[in-house]
């Protein structure tokens, strides 16, 4: 074999070697570009399921953290042995976020009538002209915490919440009031009417 035939050969296999080299690095390069987008998916995956976990989390501290506290309930102009007009403090209870009253529904429950009330600014807790049988419910500071917000119920608040009931109840009848904040624990208070009302105020509760 000559010379020139061995130089051709020796080309010839070089050309092979060089093509699959060529073959396998694009291989290589492929899997790591494959490689490159999986982590990429996986690593956007963790932190939308990361992120919603958080999100759950301060969702449930919020819903078991957040409650209301009742502090009393009177009712006025009990002399003619009904009321209708009643007053309802309350507060925050120690470790709750705060409330936007807009946010919060009440249940007024009769022994044969039950009705709800959503929050008003229209209702003056200090003139019952503006309060309406199963209209809304109003509200006043009574005190101001150090972070007091206006339509809310903060930390350090004590606001009373006033309504006209649903018809006029009378000695000795029941009275469920149901609390219901967005975010939170609903308040239910259950108590009666005195089996005697004779007084301009009539204590509710406690």
């Amino acid at each position: 074999m000559s010379n020139h035939e061995k130089s051709g050969r020796r080309m010839h296999r070089l050309r092979r070697k060089a093509e699959m080299g060529m073959g396998t690095l694009i291989i290589f390069i492929a899997m790591i570009l494959v490689a490159a987008i999986a982590a990429s998916v996986l690593i956007s995956t963790t932190g939308n399921l990361q992120n919603k976990a958080l999100a759950t989390g301060k969702a449930t501290t919020q819903e078991v953290g957040t409650s209301i506290q009742v502090v009393r309930i009177y009712a006025e102009n009990g002399t003619a042995q009904t009321v209708d007009y009643f007053y309802q403090s309350v507060k925050l209870s120690s470790g709750s976020d705060p409330v936007r009253l807009a946010d919060m529904l009440m249940t007024v429950g009769l022994n044969n009538v039950s009705q709800d009330y959503g929050y008003s600014a229209s209702v003056d807790c200090d003139d019952i002209s503006t309060m309406s049988a199963g209209g809304d419910f109003g509200m006043k500071y009574q005190i101001t915490g150090t972070n007091n917000k206006s339509g809310y119920v903060t930390k350090g608040d004590v606001i009373q919440l006033c309504w006209q009931s649903p018809r006029k109840v009378r000695e000795g009848e029941d009275i469920k009031v149901t609390i219901v904040p967005m975010v939170g624990n609903p308040v239910v208070t259950e108590s009666s009417a005195p089996e005697l009302m004779i007084a301009k105020r009539i204590h509710i509760f406690p």
